[in-house]
């Protein structure tokens, strides 16, 4: 028997691929859930003796699974100068997407991931070319000894958390040469965040511990003033304006990331000159 579902885990019914749901309340007798398109809290349940039956675990959604070669492509492969020969530590690695490229350049590479079923397809996947830890970002990394590693990579994980600028101050804890974040960030710009409703928010979700349900969404200018007092003043945006993608695997959430906020943050004495950097991202 495969494990039971947690809490904001997406799966899809067996009968029909196309649609999925997320899991809002579990107990031993029933599993609620709500469909990713509808609009009320609850859209239906079923007894957990019959949800294997009825549902698959879906770990990556195929919008985002399609914008993968395209994110890789900006994020890493553009970028390559500032990870080869680096050991780099990728934030939420889910399941590889980015991974995979980040080894191409990266001397060593350490994901740390905190959904137990992630981890085990990125072990399986990996092997030992990629040391995986298991647990809640916003405790691991204030285990970790500052400049252990060179970069940190933070990908599609800030605005899932309703603790942003504790990762952000933890990740500068690190003291890392570099700091990627992408990060969807709906819209919001100047010193503003908006508080959405994300049933998958990442704090403290796997490890048992009370999730508010909600998230904070940093705008752009936040971020950038939060870093710089961080010490991660010199910065360099990564052009996505210009990412393309088939237009039969265009998607919401391709045209979202595609006009949403992503850029690398350098400590004093990495900063590339201007010139290097912008033929870096050309």
């Amino acid at each position: 028997m495969s494990a039971p579902p947690t809490v904001g885990e997406i799966w899809r019914p067996l009968n029909d691929s196309d649609k999925a749901v997320v899991v809002v309340r579990c107990s031993d007798a029933t599993i609620d859930y709500a469909w990713l398109d509808g609009e009320s809290d609850c859209d239906g349940s079923a007894p957990a003796a019959q949800w294997h039956s009825r549902f698959a675990i879906v770990l990556e959604q195929s919008d985002h699974a399609h914008a993968t070669p395209v994110r890789r492509r900006h994020l890493i492969d553009d970028c390559a100068a500032w990870l080869r020969g680096k050991s780099v530590l990728e934030l939420g690695a889910h399941t590889g997407g980015l991974t995979e490229s980040i080894l191409g350049y990266a001397a060593s590479v350490t994901a740390l991931e905190n959904n137990p079923r992630c981890v085990a397809h990125l072990r399986g996947k990996f092997g030992d070319r990629v040391e995986v830890v298991e647990g809640d970002m916003h405790h691991e990394l204030w285990r970790i000894e500052p400049h252990r590693f060179d970069v940190v990579v933070c990908a599609g994980v800030l605005y899932h958390s309703a603790h942003p600028f504790l990762l952000l101050e933890a990740m500068a804890h690190l003291a890392p040469q570099r700091i990627l974040i992408d990060t969807l960030n709906h819209g919001v710009d100047e010193l503003r965040v908006v508080v959405p409703h994300m049933i998958n928010s990442c704090n403290y979700r796997y490890n048992q511990r009370p999730d508010c349900g909600f998230s904070l969404v940093l705008g752009d200018r936040l971020i950038e003033q939060a870093m710089a007092t961080l010490g991660y003043a010199q910065r360099v945006p990564v052009d996505k304006r210009s990412a393309t993608i088939a237009p039969k695997l265009d998607s919401a959430y391709f045209r979202e990331w595609k006009n949403s906020y992503a850029a690398w943050f350098h400590r004093p004495g990495f900063a590339p000159a201007d010139a290097q950097a912008e033929s870096l991202l050309e």
